[in-house]
């Protein structure tokens, strides 16, 4: 478990031959300040000894005896997670050979912190021409610690990586199956002019953007204009949504959603005119879990008896790119 006093012990502890002692005071306002803005209280990572797959392969063995599926059964998976241990081949493989799924075709979607989402929508698609059957949608956020630098070169510096301090790390399995009664509606929107709020790089990116646009990210460390992204993000899902007649007509029982910053999404709420009742929140007890913040709040609701079968479900998500998903299902 990582709190957010570690956070800002490890912000000084590694800053602290670096800075004066009135910037190093800055610096800590700022890091509290922060996190207590973004609502940020607890989250976890793997511990000392721990292998990412291996809570994989956990969270899959359960997913799919709670769903009394059988590994025959299984006909596609779809890997979602930003975290991974390498580019290619997809990662979906590896969770095939490890939960000794060998009838399933795999692949990864990828789309930031809206993949879980996309492969929700992408999995509908496949059952509901009757190729597949059965399904499992997979992710391991992990590893981020590795990716953090807890070193500045200036101040000014705190604001681009800010973001990755907040991160949870999660793996999360979800079985899907058709339903006679699929009433599930997926609505997308990008904004791609904003790509670069919110940019995970590799080595080669100078490659591909080349000049000074490439100069301000590191490879394999997160660079987030967190404000920036979040209020347009924000604006544009409310915005999509409203422009929606068959999701603003619906009735909700639960809404869950990319929690990259608990404020921001009790102010994308109020915008959307639902009431904070229906909302469960995950950012203050894991933090910003990327791509498993929808599946992690589902399987905490049902563990609360917040979800039950024949709810009805919103699903918000605001993701770098900038894109926009919305889900409306029946649980």
């Amino acid at each position: 478990q990582i709190t957010n006093e570690w956070v800002v012990e490890q912000l000084l502890w590694h800053n602290s031959r670096r800075f004066s002692r009135d910037d190093m005071r800055r610096l800590e306002e700022r890091a509290r300040a922060g996190l207590d803005l973004a609502g940020t209280r607890v989250r976890y990572v793997l511990g000392p000894g721990q292998l990412a797959l291996d809570l994989l392969d956990d969270a899959g063995r359960r997913a799919l005896a709670a769903a009394n599926v059988g590994s025959d059964d299984i006909e596609f998976i779809l890997y979602v997670g930003v975290g991974r241990a390498w580019v290619e081949p997809a990662m979906a493989n590896i969770v095939q050979a490890r939960l000794g799924l060998a009838r399933a075709t795999c692949f990864d979607v990828v789309d930031a912190c809206a993949s879980w989402l996309r492969a929700l929508h992408i999995a509908q698609c496949y059952l509901r021409t009757g190729q597949y059957h059965c399904g499992l949608i997979v992710n391991c956020e992990a590893g981020f610690v590795t990716y953090r630098d807890w070193e500045l070169n200036d101040l000014a510096e705190f604001e681009h990586r800010f973001a990755s301090w907040t991160i949870g790390e999660a793996a999360t399995a979800t079985v899907v199956t058709p339903d006679g009664d699929d009433d599930a509606y997926f609505r997308f929107a990008n904004f791609g002019q904003h790509y670069d709020l919110c940019v995970f790089p590799l080595a080669t990116l100078p490659d591909f953007i080349g000049g000074a646009a490439a100069a301000e990210y590191v490879p394999m460390r997160l660079f987030s204009r967190s404000r920036e992204l979040l209020a347009i993000a924000a604006e544009k899902i409310v915005m999509t949504f409203r422009n929606d007649a068959r999701l603003c007509e619906a009735s909700y029982d639960l809404l869950v959603g990319h929690a990259a910053s608990e404020r921001a999404s009790q102010a994308i709420m109020a915008q959307l005119g639902i009431s904070p009742s229906i909302y469960f929140p995950t950012h203050p007890d894991y933090g910003n879990t990327v791509s498993a913040c929808v599946p992690l709040a589902l399987s905490r609701a049902v563990e609360e008896g917040r979800l039950r079968r024949g709810d009805r479900v919103l699903i918000v998500v605001g993701a770098s790119g900038i894109s926009v998903g919305l889900g409306s299902l029946t649980f």
